[in-house]
This record gives C-alpha cells, sequence and structure tokens, in this order.
C-alpha cells in the first residue's frame, strides 16, 4: 500500500496564519503565482522527517512574521502500517532558540527520528541544481538522506561520529597527550564511521543496480555511481571489522599529523559521491 499524506495542517508556518489540505493518493500538482506558498507547502512535509527540512532554515525563520509563537505542521498519514497523526514545530514557544518538538498520535515522540517509522521523506529541487558542482558536503547529505530513507539509525550513528570527531580534535588543538582519552574517542569514531561507510556503499550498490535496469538507449542516460573515501574504499571485499581496525589505526598514526592541522583529516566525513555520465564517459560535474 502505497504510504500518502492524506491531510496537512498548518499554524503560522511561514506564510500561512492557518491553513488545511486534504489529498488523495497519487501525484499531486501544486500551481499558484510566484510567492503563493507553494514551496512553503513543500517545506513543511520535508518537516515531516529528521532534520531541518528542504531549506535547512533555522525554526525562527520559519515561523510566521509577526506571529506571537512558534508555528505547528500537523499531518495524517495513510500507509502500509495503518494511519498516523504526526504533529511537529515550536507549538507556541516564542523567542529565539525554540526547540523543534515533534508528537506522534498525540503524545510526545523521544525525537525526530520516531517519524521514520511511518513515512521516509525524500526530495530534489532546482536550487540541488549545483549538487555535483558544489562542495562535497553537500552530496555527502544528500547520499546520508537517501541511507535514512531505508535505515532509521543512520542519522544517530551520524551524529555519534561527530560528537566522537570534536572531541578529538579539541583534545589535538588543546595539545593533549593523554593517550586513553585518545583511544578511547578513535575506538568509538571507528566503530561509527565504519558503520556510516558500510550504509553509503551499499546504497551505491542498490543505487547502481537500480541503473543497470534502465534501458541503455533511453532519454536518460545511465550514470556510474562509486564513493571516495578511506573507509569507503576500504570496504568492498573485507570484513567490517577489518576495516574499522585499520581506520583505528590510521587514526592512531596520524594524531601528529591531524594535531599540525588542527582537525582529524580522513574519515567519512571527508567522503564524496562520484558520479559519471555513462556513454561520454564524463564526470557529473562537467555535465550540464
Amino acid at each position: 500500500m502505497q504510504t500518502h499524506v492524506a491531510r496537512l495542517s498548518l499554524a503560522d508556518f511561514r506564510n500561512y496564519s492557518s491553513l488545511a489540505l486534504d489529498f488523495a493518493p497519487g501525484a499531486v500538482v501544486l500551481t499558484g503565482d510566484n510567492g503563493a506558498g507553494k514551496t512553503n507547502l513543500l517545506e513543511a512535509i520535508s518537516f515531516l522527517s529528521p532534520g531541518r527540512g528542504l531549506r535547512r532554515a533555522a525554526l525562527d525563520d520559519v515561523a510566521r512574521a509577526g506571529a506571537p509563537g512558534g508555528f505547528a505542521v500537523y499531518a495524517r498519514v495513510e500507509g502500509a502500517f495503518g494511519e498516523v497523526e504526526i504533529g511537529t514545530g515550536t507549538f507556541g514557544e516564542p523567542g529565539e532558540g525554540a526547540a523543534r518538538k515533534v508528537r506522534i498520535n498525540g503524545a510526545p515522540a523521544r525525537s525526530a527520528d520516531d517519524m521514520l517509522d511511518w513515512l521516509r521523506v525524500m526530495w530534489l529541487t532546482p536550487s540541488m541544481d549545483a549538487l555535483f558542482t558544489g562542495p562535497a558536503a553537500e552530496r555527502r547529505r544528500f547520499i546520508d538522506r537517501l541511507v535514512l530513507a531505508i535505515d532509521p539509525a543512520h542519522g544517530r550513528r551520524a551524529l555519534d561520529y561527530e560528537k566522537a570527531m570534536r572531541g578529538r580534535n579539541r583534545l589535538l588543538a588543546d595539545n593533549a597527550r593523554d593517550h586513553a582519552w585518545f583511544e578511547a574517542i578513535e575506538t568509538q569514531m571507528a566503530e561509527t564511521g565504519t558503520a556510516i561507510a558500510a550504509a553509503r556503499v551499499e546504497i551505491a550498490r542498490l543505487l547502481g543496480a537500480m541503473i543497470e535496469r534502465l534501458p541503455g538507449g533511453g532519454p536518460f542516460p545511465q550514470a556510474d555511481v562509486a564513493l571516495s573515501g578511506t573507509l569507503e574504499e576500504a570496504l568492498p571485499g573485507r570484513a567490517a571489522v577489518d576495516a574499522e581496525e585499520t581506520f583505528r589505526r590510521a587514526l592512531a598514526q596520524n594524531r601528529e599529523r591531524d594535531r599540525a592541522a588542527g582537525r582529524t583529516l580522513d574519515g567519512p566525513h571527508r567522503s564524496d559521491l562520484l558520479v559519471r555520465h555513462r556513454p561520454k564517459d564524463m564526470a557529473a560535474a562537467l555535465c550540464s
């Protein structure tokens, strides 16, 4: 059964003081003048997933200008697992720094990740036209959201890795020499980093398999998808535990190099998504 948003309600979201829309299953087309709020509706739906939405906006900017409090997005979702009501927003909290909350069927959720039990949201927008010509961080964010659509735990692993890496970078900046601290942090980075890389490798494999099903002479050209990165390149054909141990040893051996640089230079936070236009054997960054 297809998952779809059956009802969407907004309160003080962007240019909407209030709005309620009902949708049937299938494709939905939004039409209207520039500035009418079409993209705002799409952004509201993007908030039905963890993260900052398709615009990556600060929560204070999402609430309607002049509204006395925060904003709220409500959706009734129907799908293979039944019907669920999801609410998210700052729920009337005014002022800078208001935290986003999530409610599932009226009850507070443990975290935004709980929404992933009911639906997974992906988007492609015109602003992403520069995905292949922009910085690698944008491509990492894109492929991580693809992974998140099939592996809800991926987001937590990424947060844990970033937290551990920030701790290691602080030790490097403070010129700390406590080997026990370094070993503990680097072990956590190796565990979570390898899991992140393995999930990315798997999504790249799945994308490649789907691309192979496209007709070779179709209007949309086939592409070759790969990942560059220390861990991503080391994983195929190896046990994850071996790649994990290799990464942990590399972190320990490169402490002085990273200390001089002021940051950790190797790991999944430096990886990139590589895409090539197969018929022309041309990098996507050089294609129109």
